[in-house]
């Protein structure tokens, strides 16, 4: 048995998948590829699967981390189910690990986000953001590139893409979802400046 974590990105229609959808739907592309994949104990096994932190519906995302149970992995067995996945999805890389469970290294989460119509300051979206999150020392790092806003936040669990619609509306930046595109790029461990990926 190999305890495997991966990435995996899905952008266009893809993004429109609820998170609870995407245990069946890795399990089935990975069966195709013929992966044995292992299943949970007690009254209605399931694959056993293990997810980052959930994304709402329409939020793409680069660089997802998943954990897989599988019984028979192999060097080249990514990318064989690189291959069986659905349209909008991909397998970015794949590896065996031992150690901490996925949801105790998913320390720090990075976003691009985009406004559709006049892109605040960093100062007017820093307060934003500090003043919604009531704690000190989540925000790791707030800067503009172009048209966008690259936002890096402790605690994705806690704190989505859902937080800098409230925060935002009360600012006045935005009236709601509509007046933003958000994208998560990274999850993983804030070293160093940065959000180090777990595979």
């Amino acid at each position: 048995m190999s305890r495997v974590r991966f990435l995996f990105s899905k952008r266009g229609l893809a993004a429109f998948v609820p998170h609870v959808e995407m245990p069946p739907l890795l399990s089935r592309s990975a069966r195709r590829a013929g992966l044995e994949i292992l299943q949970t104990e007690g009254l209605s096994p399931h694959p056993k699967i293990s997810l980052g932190p959930a994304l709402p519906v329409g939020v793409p995302a680069l660089a997802e981390p998943a954990e897989i149970w599988v019984g028979n992995w192999s060097e080249t067995a990514a990318g064989e189910w690189r291959t069986m996945m659905p349209l909008g999805f991909d397998i970015l890389r794949a590896s065996t690990v031992e150690g901490p469970a996925l949801s105790r290294l998913c320390k720090a989460a990075e976003y691009r986000v985009f406004f559709r119509g006049r892109l605040p300051g960093v100062e007017a979206l820093r307060k934003a953001i500090e003043t919604n999150l009531q704690e000190e020392g989540l925000l790791y790092g707030l800067e503009m590139e172009g048209i966008s806003a690259r936002v890096v936040l402790a605690q994705p669990d806690r704190f989505g893409p859902g937080f800098f619609v409230k925060a935002f509306t009360a600012s006045g930046f935005v009236e709601g979802w509509k007046d933003l595109l958000i994208m998560r790029t990274a999850v993983g461990t804030w070293e160093d400046n940065t959000v180090k990926p777990l595979v």
